[in-house]
């Protein structure tokens, strides 16, 4: 079981969620009235966009004295945004700002503060959990690999309880630091417990390739075998890893599987294919199942009817690419009578609606 951290450990585990509030911007800036400022010094340019901010058209900029290109937009709704630089065609991260959000490629980052539920992701005074790296050899891919742990604030201050475990899963291209740097699961959840709003459990958000991913990938080339790899390195490695090193409520009414996009769609599959672990699943914009569906899905029914789904969440924006995706899976559910909640919402295939998502499904959870 993981002693409690203190003093200078302490200092070591907050450093590695990578605390956005802990690294000075010298730009964009950020207006009180949620209006942004960006500049980029490009003398040789001879055209400058702004892009991102939640799937915006790309924004053009005015170049000024010395090359200095800029542009004020907004006011924006409290958030974390990603953006990009296009400098005369090519894609930029800003030179100026250290915040980046990993992926295939980087993103830089920007926040606009503010209390809504979308800032139910920002760091508020409260009393926070931990977040713990774990790095294990894997038999499974007989490599080094690493998940992140949250645990809750009462871990911490009650040594006896146990408590359930949510397994939360990013997308394609990212890694297990994902949900913690540009999710901010840990502060979804301190401030949901904060706000009487959830149960408190633990979170574990564990590495999803597996397979390394090629470096010109087809996703649905990729995908088969990478989901194969990754249900066994959860049930082999993972789930016994978790529950030998935490104090963890065991059994299926006390573990939960969710994710977003690629993550989404293994949460999906392992859930429907694994009752007897799981009992609440929930996809984000996923890479749900979708093709023959008769063949995969129903000779699990009986699996289904022995070991219940407590809960099975779906949700996905009105503007993702993989929403039709999403609707063929939905249908068959209904076709069939499986129970879900169906939740269908604005927005795009954006880190903006996943943070709303979990914020939305952790109160669920565990009741």
């Amino acid at each position: 079981m993981p002693r409690r951290i203190t003093g200078r450990k302490l200092f070591v585990c907050l450093m590695l969620t990578r605390l956005i509030i802990d690294f000075p911007q010298a730009q964009p800036t950020v207006h009180e009235d949620g209006r942004i400022g960006f500049e980029l010094h490009a003398p040789s340019a001879g055209k400058v966009l702004l892009t991102g901010l939640g799937d915006r058209a790309p924004i053009p900029m005015t170049r000024g004295e010395e090359g200095l290109w800029s542009v004020t937009v907004g006011p924006l709704e409290p958030d974390l945004y990603s953006y990009h630089f296009l400098v005369d065609g090519a894609l930029t991260i800003d030179p100026k700002n250290r915040v980046v959000k990993k992926w295939r490629t980087l993103a830089s980052m920007v926040e606009v503060p503010g209390v809504n539920l979308a800032s139910l992701h920002a760091w508020r005074d409260v009393a926070h959990g931990i977040v713990h790296r774990h790095f294990y050899h894997s038999q499974v891919t007989g490599s080094l690999r690493s998940m992140l742990v949250y645990t809750p604030p009462a871990y911490q201050l009650d040594a006896e309880s146990a408590f359930p475990v949510l397994y939360l899963l990013h997308g394609f291209g990212d890694d297990e630091t994902a949900w913690t740097e540009v999710g901010r699961a840990h502060f979804i959840a301190d401030n949901l417990l904060a706000d009487n709003q959830s149960q408190p459990m633990i979170v574990v958000m564990p590495n999803g390739h597996p397979l390394p991913i090629p470096g010109d990938p087809v996703f649905d080339d990729y995908a088969p075998e990478n989901l194969r790899s990754m249900e066994a390195e959860i049930r082999q490695e993972i789930i016994p890893y978790v529950e030998q090193h935490y104090r963890i409520e065991k059994g299926r009414e006390h573990r939960a599987i969710a994710g977003l996009s690629m993550g989404g769609g293994h949460a999906l599959q392992m859930g429907l294919q694994h009752p007897e672990l799981f009992a609440w699943v929930a996809g984000f914009s996923s890479a749900a199942p979708h093709e023959a569906l008769d063949e995969t899905l129903e000779p699990l029914k009986p699996m289904w009817s022995q070991s219940p789904l407590r809960m099975l969440w779906v949700g996905c924006g009105k503007e993702d690419f993989l929403l039709e995706r999403n609707q063929v899976f939905i249908q068959w559910l209904e076709q069939h009578g499986m129970a879900h909640e169906w939740v269908l919402t604005e927005g795009g295939h954006e880190w903006g609606v996943w943070r709303r998502y979990l914020t939305s499904l952790l109160p669920k959870l565990f009741q």
